[in-house]
């Protein structure tokens, strides 16, 4: 026996219970072979297996061979032993030893031939990072970016695939995390992880806080408080729409409005830029220690611009350990989260003046504002100011305050809701906004600002902004000037300025933005046209109870939305119908000449809460339930995104059989009963391993036509079958002739339909041999693994193989080994074409392909069975009993 041959014997014995043992028997016999040709032959056949191993994720034992081959190559070893450093680092990611990895990074930066080794760890990292992030896998994902950002040694020269920061993913990752661990108590876990990455992200460590509001502070004698106003019930304002009135998405606000307070707290912590403050050992935020806590998206300490972070539990908080803060001695806080934002500032702040204008709150507290404030905040409050108080601009540093006052917001006012929860459309008290009406009004008639005009005619430009832009406002302008209308651009106005402008005007049309918030100012009697896009969950309470708080009444006319992805339902941009806006314009001067009302106004009915109903209540139904299931249409417009993965409750988010399973009423699960259980798996599986706009885009439209799919075990063989059928001919015949191999994608594509699993047993020799055909008509497999195998291997081969495995290994032994030689034919084939033919449009088609597939899926019922087993009786003679029948 030649020397060769003991070797290809041994690679050909190896297996992954003895793999270690045969490769140190392969390198006792290179070691004997000093032969150029016969090393040069056990290199090729040393490089094949090292392929097979990495194609069967056998990482370590690929690296070993590397090795091994470095030592038969020495004019090449350099090019080797990078390969086996990157099959290591690959290897220790792949098992989520991320301790060990990070460690093997630091060495690889000490390694004589750094630099190559760099560039490789970093490809190797983005593309093991962002095939996690594509399979919303966050954990493994954060650290391979923070094992990228780390080799690198930052930020230079790297960004991720979709065009990020390394920084900024590992900053977004974390966060994800941190939410995910502090949702299950998890905080020593959530500490430890955000260790992990401080350096990344320049973040200080992190304490864990219970949380607690104003008032529960001040009952156990931690603060002191004065109530200014009782809790209190106000009136629900008049919404009306030019169109007829639609059903809105959104929850409206309380008419029980809190009490307000004046509040002091000793020895208190406070951050700029946000509404954190420490005082007594507990996190004092009345928003987070809300009752509706459980609803809301809490984004303080995650906007950009903020200078620490946060993260928010149902009972306790992480906040960032604060170094070398500031000292003031005392202070009022008119700073916090988006009080850059003139709209937040007008709700949330601006009121807070009333009471520290109280006679109960001390003289000579300085107001405290944040420094990126703009120069109207500034003047909205020496305006408010009946104390004569001197301002103390914040740094964006953390600030030790001897004494701190607060006030609260007037309503409850949630930043944002969490996913598949309504938006919150806050009702605003008109108690205190007339107030706040009041006096700016008599400080700018005592300044002499207001004029005596009462019959201005503006149109609010607001070209400037990008976000929520009015995309044909040029158009509408040109529109309105022949109707005595002015055009004004509140952004070069100072703040009195803008408001003898409002309180001039008799008619008032504008983008239903903040700078309509200047229409609290407009006398009894104006009328505002507010345009919007046509978003249904947006603040239309909000706008309306604080214009009605000056006596103007507003009327909203939505217009087409312009979508962009990426961009909040809130901020898209939209058009309106100049024609429309003119005869709203007329309809609103017919109102004040008649008193006939313009427009529609929302009904009682129309305007009720929209809540996630609780899955353990008594109108959930079982999976046992009678009757048809079907989709609750109120259930379903709720349902705008799909995540990835499973989720506790609906609450925290829903994948694609989590909504199937919330739109027909039934109990949490992704596994609902009312859907067919091979559509389920894949579509579970596809979903899941899709990026986030695809999979809104092809999975969420089939949500509700999977209701009422569930059927008989022949119905769901026969749904399977359509799997096999379009793995064997179409999956594997479109790679076959992206690597021109023609002829054998047709001998695939024109064989007789999989009608059931079983009829695969006839497949077992074409699809051996086409596996076979593709691996001998591809010399470079080493050289193509992954690229190959996100394509060959996507998100839709993945879902079909998941949906038919159960079958293939129920079937015997054959039959899932030719389900096998289909999935590494399409890859063989796929490797081919590498290099020579761009991968990307057929992985597209097949996409499309399997799309047309799970709506053939859809569509198969039983009648179609019984059909086709009426066709088949009249052509076979005497009825054949199938194996299910055999069985019983």
């Amino acid at each position: 026996m030649r020397p060769t041959e003991t070797f290809i014997d041994l690679i050909r014995t190896v297996k992954v219970d003895n793999a270690s043992d045969v490769i140190a028997r392969l390198r006792a016999l290179a070691a004997e072979a000093p032969e150029p040709e016969r090393r040069g032959t056990m290199r090729r056949h040393l490089e094949t297996l090292a392929f097979r191993f990495e194609g069967d994720d056998r990482l370590s034992d690929a690296a070993e061979i590397y090795d091994l081959i470095a030592t038969l190559a020495p004019g090449d070893r350099a090019r080797w032993t990078r390969r086996a450093a990157m099959a290591r680092l690959r290897d220790l990611c792949t098992r989520g030893w991320f301790d060990e990895a990070e460690t093997y990074v630091a060495q690889l930066r000490a390694d004589a031939d750094a630099p190559a080794l760099i560039q490789d760890g970093l490809a190797a990292l983005l593309r093991l990072g962002w095939a996690h992030e594509c399979r919303n896998q966050p954990e493994p994902c954060l650290h391979c970016y923070r094992l990228a950002y780390d080799l690198n040694g930052g930020d230079a020269g790297v960004t991720t695939e979709d065009g990020d920061r390394l920084s900024t993913k590992v900053k977004n990752l974390r966060r994800l995390l941190l939410d995910t661990q502090l949702a299950d108590g998890r905080f020593d876990a959530a500490i430890a992880l955000h260790a992990t990455t401080r350096h990344v992200t320049g973040s200080g460590p992190l304490e864990a806080y219970d949380i607690v509001s104003v008032q529960d502070l001040a009952a156990a004698g931690g603060a002191r408080s004065i109530t200014l106003l009782p809790e209190r019930r106000i009136a629900a304002p008049e919404l009306r729409f030019w169109e007829k009135p639609p059903a809105l998405r959104s929850e409206p606000g309380s008419l029980d409005i809190p009490a307000q307070y004046l509040a002091f707290l000793d020895d208190a912590l406070a951050y700029p830029r946000s509404n954190v403050v420490i005082a007594g050992g507990k996190l004092v935020y009345d928003l987070a220690a809300h009752p509706r806590r459980p609803d809301i998206l809490l984004q303080d300490g995650l906007n950009p611009d903020q200078i620490m972070t946060a993260a928010f539990g149902a009972t306790r908080a992480l906040v960032e350990v604060p170094e070398d803060p500031q000292t003031i001695e005392a202070g009022l806080m008119m700073f916090g989260l988006q009080s850059r934002n003139y709209g937040h500032w007008f709700c949330e702040f601006v009121p807070r003046m009333l009471a520290y204008n109280d006679p109960r709150c001390p003289d000579g507290i300085p107001l405290c504002i944040d420094d990126h404030m703009p120069d109207s905040h500034a003047e909205i409050l020496r305006l408010l100011d009946t104390r004569d108080r001197p301002v103390i601009t914040l740094a964006p540093r953390p600030v030790a305050f001897g004494r701190l006052g607060l006030a609260p917001v007037p309503a409850f006012f949630p930043f944002d809701m969490k996913p598949g929860r309504p938006f919150y459309d806050t009702v605003w008290p008109a108690d205190v906004f007339a107030a706040v009406r009041q006096r700016i009004l008599d400080c700018a008639r005592a300044r002499g600002i207001l004029s005596d005009r009462t019959d201005r005619r503006l149109f609010i430009s607001r070209k400037a902004f990008t976000q929520r832009a009015l995309v044909n406002e040029a158009e509408i302008a040109e529109r309105l000037r022949p109707l005595g209308f002015e055009v004004i651009y509140p952004e070069t106005m100072s703040f009195l300025e803008q408001v003898e402008a409002f309180h001039s005007a008799a008619l008032v049309v504008g983008s239903s933005s903040s700078a309509l918030s200047n229409a609290l100012f407009c006398r009894p009697g104006c009328r505002i046209l507010g345009l919007i896009h046509e978003e249904l969950s947006f603040n239309f309470r909000g706008y309306t109870s604080f214009i009605e708080a000056g006596g103007a009444r507003i009327l909203f006319l939505r217009g087409r939305t312009l979508p962009r992805p990426g961009v909040h339902a809130f901020h898209v941009s939209y058009t309106v119908d100049p024609g429309q806006v003119v005869a709203a314009v007329a309809a609103l001067e017919t109102e004040v000449a008649t008193g006939v009302p313009a427009g529609f106004t929302v009904q009682a009915a129309d305007d009720r809460p929209i809540q996630v109903p609780d899955r353990d209540s008594a109108g959930s139904r079982n999976a046992g339930t009678a009757g048809p299931a079907r989709v609750d249409p109120d259930r379903l417009a709720r349902v705008r995104t799909l995540a990835a993965g499973r989720h506790r409750s609906a609450e925290a988010g829903l994948c694609a059989l989590e909504a199937v399973a919330f739109i027909a009423g039934e109990p949490h699960s992704d596994q609902p009963a009312c859907a067919s259980p091979s559509l389920a798996a894949f579509v579970r599986t596809w979903s899941d391993r899709l990026p986030q706009d695809a999979r809104d885009a092809l999975i969420l439209p089939l949500v509700p036509r999977l209701v009422g799919t569930r059927g008989s075990e022949a119905l769901e063989r026969r749904r399977v079958a359509l799997v096999v059928d379009w793995l064997v001919r179409s999956h594997v015949p479109a790679w076959f002739r992206l690597a021109k191999l023609n002829v054998e994608a047709d001998e695939l594509a024109d064989r007789p339909a999989v009608a059931d699993v079983a009829d695969l047993a006839a497949w077992c020799d074409h699809l051996k041999r086409a596996r076979k055909r593709a691996a001998v008509a591809n010399p470079t497999l080493r050289q193509t693994g992954a690229g190959v195998r996100a394509a060959a291997w996507d998100a839709a081969h993945q879902a079909a193989w998941t949906a038919i495995r159960d079958d293939l290994e129920a079937a015997g032994p054959p039959i899932l080994a030719a389900g096998w030689d289909a999935a590494y034919a399409a890859a063989y084939a796929a490797a081919r074409a590498w290099g020579k033919a761009p991968l990307e449009p057929t992985r597209r088609a097949l996409q499309d392909s399997a799309l047309a597939l799970v709506e053939r899926m859809i569509a198969l019922s039983e009648g179609d069975l019984r059909q086709t087993d009426r066709m088949s009786d009249a052509a076979a003679g005497p009825p054949v009993r199938h194996d299910a029948e055999a069985r019983a």
